[in-house]
């Protein structure tokens, strides 16, 4: 990548453009280049291509979704991570293994730790900033969240930026829906259901003094006149610490760009549950997360961060399966136990997981994603 030193200029000058991009001082300078236009379009060469290029743009398409979703706490990101949410729904396209190339559907619902953990800082990053697990409860079928924050304290468990004064805690909740191919429109489409009337709701903790943290909080959150159609959406639930200057009269003045975001989790359908199929299912995160169905689960826990060079994981974040066995496992793994009905005979089946959601350490596994789009350990 090309950069400009001392001229300040902006736009094209011949065969060169020059643009600025979050995230970077200097101003950028790119050649052009490429086949022309219409020869991409229409030639028999660019066939391929084209199927390609049509599915990352049903990924942008659905990364447009996922970003409004996290409208609240976008002013908290320190770069522009469209980028690296194109990637992720990029990964859970490539699990399509029924569709044909140039339509196959982009289901985050039955992926959804895939973009759990997305963190929205390169800088500063949230792990880095409040060191203290954090409990959450996230109900589909209430469409509802609860976000626990134990007591912070400065230089303890709380890390804050020294220029504020002031902070406090949001939470974002949102509904994004999968993407699937449209033939007789040639395009990505969501679901006929999801409507201008789909927009996250947030709730914010008071302002505390940066330099003291604050006491253990509660926020609850529940979307209103929100209801999906079918089990073709995700549930993400994003929290952030923003920063704020006193003015005049006790008011606290917003500062953008300066908190501090994460997606700490995304509850998808229930296994084995078709798009058209409507029992919402409800996931607990916590010390110990428990939810109750009526088929085995397989829930996949994932912590995973945004970097410069794609995603790195915590130590502990690993793909969880939950089949069936009647012995204790450690932590971070799931147990399914059956107790018998002695009187009607039915059978009640619960899942039981352990996750510690610790903040990142220096010494965190590396987990880099293959072209074929799986992780793999490093």
């Amino acid at each position: 990548m090309a950069f400009l030193e001392e001229l300040k200029i902006t736009g094209s000058l011949g065969n060169l453009s020059f643009y600025k991009m979050r995230g970077v001082d200097k101003i950028v300078v790119r050649r052009k280049g490429g086949a022309p236009k219409e020869y991409v379009k229409k030639s028999p060469t660019f066939k391929v291509p084209r199927l390609y290029m049509r599915e990352f743009g049903g990924c942008s398409k659905m990364g447009k979704e996922v970003r409004f979703m996290m409208h609240p706490v976008r002013t908290l990101s320190d770069y522009n991570f469209s980028g690296f949410i194109n990637k992720a729904l990029k990964i859970v396209q490539k699990q399509d293994g029924t569709g044909e190339l140039g339509q196959r559907s982009i289901a985050l619902s039955k992926y959804p730790g895939l973009l759990a953990g997305f963190q929205l800082n390169k800088a500063t990053t949230f792990d880095s900033v409040l060191r203290t697990p954090l409990t959450y409860t996230l109900d589909r079928n209430t469409l509802s969240a609860r976000v626990n924050i134990p007591a912070l304290l400065r230089d303890i468990n709380f890390h804050p930026n020294n220029r504020h004064a002031r902070f406090c805690i949001d939470v974002s909740l949102g509904i994004v829906p999968d993407f699937m191919f449209d033939p007789k429109e040639g395009a990505y489409k969501p679901s006929a259901w999801y409507t201008t009337m789909f927009a996250p709701q947030s709730v914010s903790s008071p302002w505390y003094p940066a330099l003291k943290g604050s006491p253990a909080t509660s926020l609850e959150i529940t979307l209103t006149d929100q209801v999906p159609a079918d089990e073709s959406y995700s549930l993400m639930l994003t929290v952030g610490v923003r920063y704020g200057s006193p003015m005049e009269d006790d008011v606290v003045k917003d500062v953008k760009r300066a908190g501090v975001a994460k997606v700490i989790a995304v509850a998808g359908r229930p296994e084995g549950e078709e798009p058209g199929d409507k029992k919402p299912v409800a996931v607990r995160a916590a010390e110990v997360i428990q939810h109750e169905e009526q088929k085995s689960s397989v829930v996949s826990v994932q912590s995973a961060a945004a970097c410069t060079f794609g995603w790195r994981s915590t130590a502990s974040g690993h793909t969880i399966e939950t089949p069936r066995r009647s012995e204790d496992l450690s932590e971070t793994e799931t147990a399914t136990q059956t107790e018998a009905n002695a009187s009607t005979g039915a059978s009640e089946k619960s899942a039981i997981i352990a996750v510690s959601l610790v903040p990142e350490r220096n010494d965190g596994e590396a987990i880099a994603i293959s072209r074929e789009g799986f992780f793999t350990s490093s």
